[in-house]
């Protein structure tokens, strides 16, 4: 249902900049969370087991089990303030959210392992989308020159998108954007017209979010443009 989800969706490109929000890794986070970009690497260290820590049996003395506890590297990406996720209305909306994707979404996307395979898994097009904030004012200058009429319909929302300064609240106001009209900022945007109540497009949006930040924690990879 989000086929094409992030500007172009799922597979059409869309130009990247260098115009990004300041972002800033919230106290206590060690960045481990996360459609198709990056820049900073996020302050992750990933233990090594040496070779010559052995066990008297001849095996690894604490690599073999240590190796099965490391989550896997973050992908680099420089993580933005995650103080958003913590908020009570947030939290309901992406619970709410994950069951209307479940519904809708699946269709086209797998969704925790399971859906069509249409387009590729919506966590990988959720990540790319979070990455391509950071450069979306770059990517709104161009739109201004390249399609005009474009840029001037969809103003009001660029303009909120430019003045806020948290990049995952930024994202939440693309989002609504994109679900009400997929081509709101893209022409080329695959996803199709999608019939939902203003209600399901806060909950899809606040869930989008929260499946991006937690793919990057993860280790999974983010779609690439």
């Amino acid at each position: 249902m989000l086929s094409g989800l992030f500007l172009a969706g799922c597979g059409s490109g869309t130009p990247e900049g260098s115009g990004q929000k300041v972002n800033q890794a919230p106290a206590g986070v060690t960045e481990t969370s996360g459609s198709d970009e990056s820049e900073k690497t996020p302050a992750v260290i990933k233990p090594v087991s040496s070779a010559n820590d052995k066990s008297p049996a001849g095996g690894s003395a604490e690599g073999d089990d240590a190796a099965e506890k490391t989550p896997r590297s973050v992908v680099d990406f420089p993580m933005p303030d995650l103080t958003l996720l913590s908020d009570a209305a947030f939290q309901r909306n992406a619970k709410m959210g994950r069951l209307v994707a479940k519904r809708r979404c699946i269709l086209c996307h797998k969704i925790e392992g399971r859906g069509a395979i249409l387009q590729p898994p919506l966590v990988q097009v959720s990540m790319r989308r979070l990455k391509r904030m950071l450069d979306y004012d770059e990517y709104l200058e161009e739109l201004q020159g390249s399609d005009p009429d474009r840029f001037t319909a969809g103003q009001k929302t660029f303009d909120a998108i430019r003045q806020e300064q948290d990049v995952l609240k930024s994202m939440r106001l693309w989002l609504k954007g994109y679900l009400k009209q997929p081509t709101f900022d893209n022409s080329q945007a695959k996803m199709p017209l999608q019939v939902l109540i203003p209600a399901e497009i806060e909950q899809l949006a606040c869930y989008v979010i929260q499946l991006a930040v937690e793919g990057y924690q993860k280790g999974e990879t983010p779609l690439e443009d």
